[in-house]
């Protein structure tokens, strides 16, 4: 059974191959009869054709953008002759929307309609016998097409209440204020997309007794329910292994085997930690597969790196991570982030990229701030640059500002 936009086609191709064949025949009677009249005309038309059928297009394709964009806007207050225009003009785009198992009951329902008109007209049995015949096949497209409707509505209904506790979950595993570290100023935020990720950030004190203030920026590969479970897995685990050792590079080469054991395969977790020494002024970090750390203090502008492997956590059964350190200044600024912040796009699918991150942390005036205004600043700039484009990942940061 042929669906609906392939018949258009080739009803198109069709007259195509006519209009050819006719130009054809009228050429070769020119040829040999000496009489070009025919085929004059026959191109005089053809060319009436081509410039109305380019016409045509152009006014349909405006006429189409405004149709939808009224059907968008009017909501349930649309008029019959929008709702029949939008359906005439957007064929192509509402079929290939529909899911592909659906397809098959949409043309069905195609067909009984035209069976239907052809009953209506070809005389099906006496009396009223074609208009009941009729009537039996419209109604029955009618029901098809609105269980079809019904099911999508269903499902969407379902993928809502999912993403909605999934959003419930991830938020509930990030702190619920920022931390009260002596001579340090640290936020974190989170900004969701649509579409909920893995992102999350946390803080926790790193060994026995709490020696090392631990931070965590994480981003777990996925989307939905199935990234929030891996997610709340990751944080859990992590919380466990965090009281085991004050190293983030002996905490992540631990908390690897268990992710890579307990998530399916092609899913991975990046993970940023860093352990805050705050007797010496100390930060250590190591980095499985996360965006690397930028670093300002009043000599330089630059992203930390680290020695070793940076597969993210569950790439490999078993990786050694190794760490650095960094001794802070009064002053100095770190930024922990993911790369929802660097890939950011604007409407033209510019992402808002590395450089503009660290024109914003360039500013003269920024040391003033304090952390959490930092985050602000930066989440206004990456908002002034993607405009009204969606928000495709989620966006967290963490600073750690040295006072």
């Amino acid at each position: 059974m042929i669906d609906p936009v392939r018949f258009r086609r080739i009803l198109v191709q069709l007259l195509k191959v006519l209009v050819i064949i006719e130009l054809v025949g009228a050429f070769l009677q020119g040829s040999s009869g000496g009489d070009w009249s025919r085929f004059g005309i026959d191109l005089i038309v053809a060319g009436i054709l081509y410039l109305a059928g380019e016409r045509i297009t152009a006014i349909l394709k405006e006429r189409r953008d405004t149709t939808r964009k009224r059907m968008e806007q009017e909501g349930g207050n649309i008029r019959l002759w929008d709702a029949l225009i939008f359906s005439l003009l957007w064929t192509d785009q509402i079929y290939a929307g529909i899911p592909a198992d659906r397809r098959r009951l949409v043309v069905i329902s195609y067909t009984l309609i035209a069976l239907g008109l052809v009953a209506a007209f070809v005389r099906v049995g006496s009396g009223l016998m074609p208009l009941v015949v009729a009537g039996a096949l419209v109604l029955g497209a009618v029901n098809l097409i609105t269980w079809i409707i019904s099911l999508e509505r269903g499902e969407r209904e379902t993928l809502q209440t999912e993403l909605r506790l999934a959003r419930d979950v991830q938020i509930s595993l990030m702190p619920k204020e920022n931390p009260a570290v002596t001579g340090f100023d640290i936020a974190g935020m989170s900004v969701p997309a649509k579409e909920v990720g893995g992102d999350l950030y946390d803080f926790l004190p790193l060994g026995e007794g709490g020696t090392r203030f631990g931070i965590s920026v994480v981003d777990v590969s996925g989307k939905g329910m199935q990234a929030a479970m891996a997610a709340v897995f990751t944080s859990g685990a992590y919380a466990s292994e965090a009281k085991q050792s004050r190293s983030p590079a002996d905490i992540l080469s631990r908390l690897n085997r268990g992710v890579y054991h307990h998530s399916r395969r092609g899913h991975f977790v990046s993970f940023l930690l860093a352990g805050l020494d705050v007797g010496t002024r100390t930060l250590y970090y190591a980095n499985a597969g996360q965006t690397k750390p930028l670093l300002r203090s009043a000599t330089e502008m630059r992203w930390l790196d680290v020695d070793g492997v940076h597969f993210p956590l569950g790439a490999q059964p078993e990786t050694t991570y190794l760490e650095s350190a960094l001794q802070m200044s009064r002053g100095d600024i770190v930024c922990l982030l993911t790369d929802g912040f660097t890939e950011a796009m604007d409407a033209s699918d510019e992402p808002f990229g590395a450089e503009r991150i660290e024109e914003v942390f360039r500013r003269p005036g920024l040391s003033t701030l304090t952390a959490a205004e930092m985050l602000n600043v930066l989440a206004d700039e990456v908002g002034r640059h993607t405009g009204d484009a969606p928000q495709h990942d989620d966006m967290t940061m963490v600073v750690i500002k040295a006072l």
